[in-house]
């Protein structure tokens, strides 16, 4: 017993102190350019003696925390440049901070935390709000931002009447003129941007759409802004098992959510299935194809196939397939858990109702090789015979 007093008491002299009472700091001045760094400038009181200064920044929403060693200046003046290009931070994220203070005699004090909003300021941004929607865009009037909000309350009807998600809190819209300014802005946040023009931040309940102006704006704004607001209905309802489910289901529920349909897609399909080249569904269960031309045609997909699903089954069944993969089933398991058939019986299914197709031919075309590998096997018997009876 006694040595362990003396070791407690000892351990008590080795490390410093950490101060109950905090210090008086002024609100910290935070200035920031999207993906280049963030400059932090505050101050303690003159009378206090600093040792050293260090930093802590903690995007919320994400698990990671960055450290680094403040700047004293004259009369105990802070600063501090973060560095974005080495510790990129999502656009959108509200980014907590907070400072550990050593002084002179050992003691350390942590102060309260603070916040700011790190947003995409390259823009002189207008914005709408009518809960639980709030829109912010930087080109056309204010009548073009409540068409943003008036598509979004329409596109969420219609994802609830497919789902039973729930009526969100809060949802950020932003609204970019051109898909390289969205698409940089999730570059310069360490994101991926190719071939987007539109993103939904799940975790941070805020969708990103690109409608440039001109005669397709109202298309363009009644099928992104939708499609977006569908994925993070998705997500609220089920939260992070929403990763489970295949990405063919991930997309098409947002597509089937859209105002106007992309006619792209039928033309697209058409010739796909003229030219043998529809995607298997089973591929389209993880990631879709990079190369344009078979990205946008697994989003014609995954659009039909959905389509047809709610068509034969309806919402419970659409319903009981998205619980059956955010449980965990694999492609196959969660359709036949769910609706009683493989995932590529449905797709058989598909096809004939979508195209017409006869199944007959189709299964004859999958067990060719293994006729003609039967046929390899059995033909030197058969000849064998034929000769015996000639013989005969």
């Amino acid at each position: 017993l006694r040595l362990l007093l003396f070791l407690a008491a000892l351990w008590l002299l080795i490390i410093p102190a950490r101060a109950q009472t905090a210090i008086d700091i002024e609100p910290t001045q935070v200035e920031y350019t999207v993906g280049g760094q963030i400059h932090f400038e505050t101050r303690l009181p003159p009378e206090i003696p600093v040792r050293e200064v260090w930093v802590f920044v903690h995007p919320l929403e994400n698990p990671g925390t960055i450290a680094g060693q403040a700047t004293l200046q004259p009369s105990n003046g802070i600063t501090y440049t973060l560095n974005l290009a080495e510790h990129p931070i999502q656009v959108y994220s509200v980014v907590e901070f907070w400072y550990q203070i050593t002084l002179e005699d050992g003691t350390i004090v942590e102060t309260d935390p603070e916040t700011f909003s790190y947003t995409d300021n390259r823009f002189d941004w207008q914005t709408l709000d009518e809960p639980p929607f709030e829109v912010f865009w930087y080109e056309g009037d204010t009548a073009f931002g409540q068409e943003i909000l008036n598509a979004a309350r329409e596109g969420m009807q219609k994802t609830m009447d497919f789902l039973p998600v729930p009526v969100p809190e809060s949802v950020t819209i932003y609204v970019y003129a051109s898909a390289s300014e969205l698409q940089t802005a999730l570059r310069l946040s360490g994101q991926t941007g190719a071939l987007i023009v539109g993103h939904a931040s799940l975790e941070l309940d805020s969708v990103l759409v690109t409608i440039p102006p001109g005669p397709a704006q109202t298309y363009e704004t009644k099928r992104q802004v939708p499609h977006e607001i569908a994925h993070l209905l998705m997500y609220e309802w089920l939260g992070k098992n929403y990763y489970n489910l295949p990405q063919w289901l991930r997309e098409g529920v947002p597509s089937i959510s859209e105002l106007f349909p992309n006619p792209d897609y039928v033309v697209l399909l058409n010739q796909a299935y003229a030219d043998d080249a529809l995607l298997p569904m089973t591929s389209l269960c993880e990631n879709f194809p990079l190369d344009a031309s078979n990205f946008l045609l697994a989003y014609a997909q995954s659009t039909s196939f959905t389509w047809f699903l709610y068509g034969q089954y309806g919402s419970s069944g659409l319903e009981a397939l998205s619980r059956a993969y955010a449980d965990g089933l694999g492609c196959d398991p969660g359709a036949e858990a769910a609706l009683g058939r493989s995932l590529t019986e449905l797709e058989r299914d598909w096809r004939q109702v979508t195209f017409g197709e006869n199944p007959f031919p189709a299964a004859l075309k999958n067990l060719a090789p293994w006729l003609f590998l039967l046929a390899v096997v059995l033909l030197p018997s058969l000849l064998l015979i034929i000769g015996q009876r000639r013989s005969n």
